[in-house]
């Protein structure tokens, strides 16, 4: 199938976004409603598991056979087959019928695909120290960086 297969009257020029984006045809139309139902079921499937799974697992693929998720490692694939009930219970609320089977993926480079931790915020001390640092330096790029680190810190 091609992008163009969805063309109307076989017409092979450009057509708006909003044409392709329409709910009742179109190939970023499916696309998109999949991507929609996963992330609803990505979010609902987080309620009910621990929050030390979050960020370890997505949603691949759901279906009335299976529902597919991918994990980064075998440790997560194993603390998801553990709850694996409770999974095919959330994946039938947003389905409608549960799925026959849970499939785990493992996937190592996921956690690249992770944003990155919140930086961390310095005590009031460190800021102080730093912003005294660069005070006593010339105009540069070392004290340029020493503020920026400096301003990590905010007051509670």
């Amino acid at each position: 199938m091609t992008a163009f297969d969805d063309h109307p009257r076989g017409c092979r020029r450009p057509q708006s976004l909003r044409w392709w984006l329409r709910a009742d045809h179109g190939v970023l139309a499916r696309i998109a409603h999949s991507a929609r139902t996963n992330t609803r079921l990505q979010h609902q499937l987080q309620a009910v598991l621990p929050p030390e799974l979050a960020g370890h697992w997505r949603v691949a693929r759901l279906d009335a056979q299976a529902l597919c998720l991918i994990t980064e490692n075998p440790l997560w694939a194993t603390q998801l087959r553990y709850r694996r009930m409770l999974l095919l219970r959330g994946a039938e609320a947003v389905l409608g019928q549960r799925p026959r089977q849970l499939q785990l993926r493992i996937e190592p480079n996921m956690s690249a695909r992770r944003p990155p931790p919140p930086a961390r915020l310095l005590s009031a001390n460190a800021a102080e120290t730093l912003r005294r640092s660069a005070a006593s330096m010339d105009q540069g790029p070392l004290r340029a960086a020493l503020l920026r680190l400096a301003s990590r810190h905010r007051a509670k």
